[in-house]
């Protein structure tokens, strides 16, 4: 594996941030000051293991494998990624409404802690991303540099991939092909240059499983110990990757015995593996709410109890999500036009037992919020699999071979997700899940059969350039001047609604990593503190600006105490539309009788389906 060195010390960096940051929260010490010391032994740690190991990476070496067509394209989509990733902010909406605000609130306490909040994703989601993008946030002061820690992860997949596929049976050429065209899937390479936390679960399931394989063949207990790290974290990031453990345990069952070799330091490697794993926010999460998930009431209405509606549900979004083109311009009616051409029962059993089933929405460019394989990968994947029935048929190839027990494993892992699971964003939540389910559709002889022809190897580059509209023109990053022709095209043709919803994206985009600046714009500089009511899916990220001098506090989560003491927040940002979840006084009459001002208010796009929503900022005049 020619990234071995740098895959271990990615992951073991990754778990050292990790542990690093429970530790400091446990110490109270989670700060700047704190994560300097925490940083500096790690380097320093980094530092030996770099010169006893000497691990040598030939730049002639890589500008020799990035000639041919493949690597090549593999290349150049890679800088768009990091362009992309360097020159705008980060837009993930998740991130902005609760992963980015969370940290915030970590490090303002200097702890962890269960923040009183209405958005409850903040506290009982995993956190194995967080604590490894923290120091950089505590460090800079920054969210620039956050998609660094995708981006890296993200330049080892072509190795792992090629690696695994091997170690899996997968002959060479196809498991070639292949390291270049998955990680080009469009949920990776959007996720790539962002800080969505989907793709960051899925180098950890293939590093574990690597390793896990690697350790049958070496006999090395190092290989056991960085299999599981791997298989801890993976869980760390999201409770929903929790089915991957199966595969990884299959994985190195047969090699567990050699943890015997080295029983103390094994004992610490599992110590840390609990620490890093979901395992301390599920037991937070028992604690604070009575239930290890964090939602015992499913608020969230994720956690499906019919299997059948479950199973539907999933299978209809995979299908749908797998197979987006790169461009799809009229994704809407698309999108109506699907739903609607279900059978009754169908939508009945649906609207019942699978509540998010009708949240889900194509766009009409691949977008990290929803993004699975793609049409690219996933027609290459059926050009093979047609390839072996011609070959079958033709009596030239058998359909019965071997399946590796990980593929079974992934697909049983597979199996629990999709029929437990009730997310709209069944695709992007499935990233982790792929590689090892793709392993029988390239063990197929079609694959390998179409690579011995022009034509295939053309579809396999074809596949791998499907991303590359969503990376040039995706109104997150986009690499051309979108903004000022949509809006030019928006003006010239005020009749064309496709020209008119492609401005009003591309502006909404614009501004979301700082959506609600016109409201701290209006803040005197010297405010410390700000109250936040909106929704448990608005974003109060901007309100933390600047970074470290000022703190978000959430009234609305204790109505009745605010309602009370209305004067313990001096200054209060509110979205209009969820103030009735507050108090049936309207707003107006209570600013009158609790001596509050309106300093400003506005209308502001939050999200394009939602359209303009008033927010406004408000005084207590003491």
């Amino acid at each position: 594996m020619p990234t071995l060195p740098l895959a271990i010390l990615w992951l073991c960096s990754c778990a050292y941030l990790n542990g690093a940051g429970w530790t400091l929260a446990a110490l109270r010490q989670l700060n700047a000051a704190g994560y300097t010391v925490a940083m500096l032994l790690g380097a320093v740690l980094a530092m030996i293991w770099w010169s006893k190991y000497h691990p040598v990476i030939s730049p002639a070496k890589l500008a020799r494998r990035f000639r041919r067509p493949l690597p090549a394209v593999f290349f150049g989509l890679t800088g768009l990624v990091l362009l992309g990733g360097a020159l705008y902010a980060p837009t993930n909406y998740d991130a902005l409404t609760y992963r980015l605000p969370r940290m915030l609130n970590w490090l303002a306490a200097g702890q962890w802690f269960w923040i009183p909040t209405i958005n409850e994703r903040m506290n009982y989601s995993g956190t194995a991303w967080e604590w490894a993008a923290l120091p950089l946030l505590a460090l800079t002061r920054s969210d620039r540099l956050l998609f660094v820690l995708n981006f890296s992860g993200f330049l080892l997949l072509p190795g792992l991939v090629f690696s695994l596929f091997r170690q899996l049976g997968v002959g060479r050429r196809v498991a070639w092909t292949w390291m270049w065209v998955l990680p080009l899937a469009y949920g990776y390479a959007t996720q790539a240059g962002s800080i969505g936390n989907d793709f960051f679960g899925a180098v950890f399931c293939l590093l574990s499983v690597w390793f896990g394989l690697s350790a049958r063949r070496s006999g090395r207990v190092a290989d056991v110990w960085l299999a599981l790290l791997a298989a801890a974290l993976m869980t760390g990031v999201k409770l929903s990757n929790a089915p991957l453990a199966l595969p990884c345990l299959v994985a190195i069952w047969p090699v567990l015995g050699l943890l015997r070799k080295n029983i103390l330091f094994s004992l610490l490697v599992a110590a840390l593996g609990l620490i890093i794993s979901a395992a301390p926010i599920m037991a937070l999460n028992q604690m604070h709410t009575g239930s290890w998930t964090g939602d015992p009431t499913d608020r969230s209405r994720m956690q499906l109890k019919n299997p059948v509606a479950a199973l539907l549900g999933n299978s209809l979004l995979l299908a749908e999500q797998t197979f987006m083109p790169p461009i799809l311009p009229d994704s809407r009616q698309i999108n109506h036009r699907i739903n609607h051409s279900l059978p009754a029962s169908w939508s009945k059993l649906l609207d019942r037992d699978f509540p998010r089933f009708q949240a889900s929405q194509l766009n009409e460019l691949p977008a990290e919020e929803g993004a699975g394989l793609g049409l690219g990968v996933t027609g290459l994947l059926l050009a093979g699999t047609l390839a072996t029935l011609w070959l079958w048929l033709g009596g030239e190839a058998r359909l019965c071979f071997q399946l590796p027990g990980v593929a079974i494993a992934a697909w049983v892992a597979g199996s629990v997700y999709l029929l437990k699971m009730g997310s709209e964003s069944t695709a992007r939540l499935m990233l982790p899940y792929y590689p090892l389910m793709l392993v029988p559709f390239v063990l197929l002889p079609g694959q390998k059969w179409l690579l011995q022809f022009r034509g295939g190897r053309i579809c396999a580059v074809l596949a791998a350039l499907a991303i590359l509209p969503a990376l040039v023109l995706s109104p997150l990053r986009p690499l051309w001047p979108g903004r000022m022709v949509c809006h030019q095209l928006a003006a010239e043709y005020t009749g064309q609604r496709l020209f008119q919803r492609m401005a009003a994206t591309y502006e909404a985009y614009a501004h979301r990593n700082d959506l609600l600046a016109p409201l701290r714009a209006a803040l005197p500089e010297n405010v410390r503190e700000i109250g936040f009511i909106a929704g448990s899916n608005d974003t109060d990220y901007s309100l933390w600006h600047p970074l470290g001098k000022r703190r978000v506090v959430y009234p609305g989560q204790d109505p009745q105490q605010f309602l009370t003491h209305p004067d313990a927040v001096e200054w209060l940002v509110v979205k209009e539309k969820d103030w009735p979840a507050i108090s049936r006084t309207p707003l107006g009459a209570w600013e009158q009788t609790n001596h509050f001002r309106v300093v400003l208010s506005t209308n502001i796009v939050t999200l394009v389906s939602w359209g303009a929503e008033t927010w406004s900022l408000l005084h207590h005049e003491k």
